[in-house]
């Protein structure tokens, strides 16, 4: 469980959820609580000084109406991704809260999200949060491929909320699908099906995972295509994803189906990088 907690915010509406629920979160397992307010370097030196001053008052009148009442308060004047990382390691916080990035399709074309950027180098989980909090995690939704990251993903949530139900799916990509299988039969998607499942078994056994979880079954579909049919089903207030990129054309390290995810967030996100 987390004992100190950092939330970035820009005190937007979309950080101030982000700021509820990690002073939610701070309460639940009695951790200590940091707010940073960044503002960007490349304003004029005069004029960044008047906006942290303002800051520094707007960031004490948001932190007073929290349920945590001593979140320690930092404005910094730094690049962004660079200055929370710098408060981050000298924080100690072993959970990062973010809010929602606002769209800019050509900047995260080139650059990515602010999210993606700091998961490239960030050392703890990384909790992404899209919606209004208004209790502890109750349903915890999370894809298994059967790595270190995934494992790690879900005792975090685990950690975070653990009286939360826990629901996982697992996508089994049949190649050549259209040949070996083209009308979709189970008898001939069977042993694509018994080899993943044989493997995730082995899999389970080592992975040392909250004994909430229970091993899915494997499925025959796309990860984005069974993600969003366990969406609809079991309607989470939480998605643990493991980040890792297995090939080298992924420049953020992340890999694609994670990436997809942060840029439309479909509930909380929490990531765990390995």
């Amino acid at each position: 469980m987390p004992s100190k907690i950092l939330v970035a915010t820009d005190l937007s509406i979309r950080s101030e959820r982000a700021l509820r629920r990690a002073a939610q979160l701070a309460v639940q397992h009695e951790a200590e609580l940091t707010a940073l307010c960044i503002i960007d370097e490349d304003l004029p030196v005069k004029l960044a000084h008047k906006v942290r001053e303002d800051m520094v008052d707007e960031l004490a009148l948001h932190c007073e109406g929290l349920d945590h009442g001593h979140a320690i308060q930092r404005v910094e004047i730094a690049e962004v991704v660079q200055g929370i990382l710098k408060v981050l390691e000298e924080s100690g916080a072993d959970l990062l809260v973010l809010g929602i990035h606002r769209h800019r399709p050509l900047w995260d074309l080139v650059y990515g999200t602010t999210m993606e950027r700091i998961l490239r180098v960030a050392q703890v989980p990384v909790l992404l949060v899209k919606t209004v909090p208004h209790a502890p995690y109750a349903r915890i939704l999370a894809g298994i491929d059967m790595s270190e990251a995934c494992a790690l993903s879900i005792s975090e949530a685990h950690e975070l909320s653990s009286e939360a139900a826990i629901s996982a799916f697992h996508a089994v990509h049949v190649p050549y699908r259209g040949l070996v299988a083209p009308h979709g039969s189970a008898e001939a998607l069977s042993p694509f099906l018994d080899e993943a499942e044989r493997a995730m078994e082995t899999w389970w056994e080592s992975a040392d995972l909250p004994a909430a979880c229970e091993m899915p079954r494997a499925e025959s579909a796309g990860r984005t295509e069974l993600l969003m049919q366990k969406l609809n089903e079991v309607s989470p207030d939480l998605l643990a994803i493991g980040a890792h990129g297995r090939s080298s054309f992924t420049p953020t390290m992340l890999g694609s189906f994670t990436e997809q995810i942060l840029r439309d967030p479909p509930c909380d996100v929490l990531v765990v990088r390995r």
